[in-house]
């Protein structure tokens, strides 16, 4: 009997700690629900907004197309219009020779006034070609050591001649008492 008024009571404590959690587990329950809403409300505007971004990519590729059309209709035309240019653009002009002289004279002076430009424009930049090679030469010369490597060439060119007539020298020699 004592067994039973111990699981009695075990019972008891058991429903009563069970009924004080019960608040906690309804909280904890509206909880998961407003966790489960806003997930399912994102994932439903994810939803839309790739929906609306599908049908703006799809009306973006019709009017891709459609300007492709008209422009390549464009090109047609011009294409033709090129075609056709030279037939239908003929020009004939009568010039009489007071005229014609005069076109002449200005032709020839603009000519020269233009060959005078471009020939001092060509001596302008010569002379800027020539200041900007001495300018790097003296940029070389203080900077690089170009000039000292140059004059350590001639040293070891020096000696090298020194030592080959040096050598031909005693092979002369050598063979000189040979023979």
């Amino acid at each position: 009997m004592m067994n039973d008024v111990e699981d009695e009571v075990e019972e008891q404590q058991a429903e009563d700690g069970s009924v004080n959690r019960v608040p906690e587990l309804k909280r904890l329950s509206e909880d998961i629900d407003k966790a489960t809403n806003t997930f399912i409300n994102a994932t439903l505007e994810l939803e839309s907004a790739i929906q609306q971004y599908q049908r703006a990519e799809a009306k973006l590729g019709g009017a891709v197309t459609t300007i492709s059309k008209k422009v390549d209709t464009i090109n047609q035309h011009i294409d033709k219009v090129l075609e056709n240019a030279p037939t239908k653009l003929k020009v004939s002009v009568n010039v009489n020779d007071a005229d014609w002289q005069k076109i002449q004279e200005l032709f020839a002076k603009e000519r020269q006034w233009m060959t005078s430009q471009m020939q001092m424009h060509i001596r302008e930049v010569n002379s800027m070609f020539a200041d900007e090679r001495k300018k790097v030469r003296e940029r070389y010369k203080e900077y690089d050591g170009c000039y000292l490597g140059h004059y350590a060439q001639w040293f070891f060119w020096l000696f090298f001649i020194i030592g080959f007539v040096m050598t031909f020298l005693v092979i002369f020699l050598a063979l000189k008492d040979f023979l």
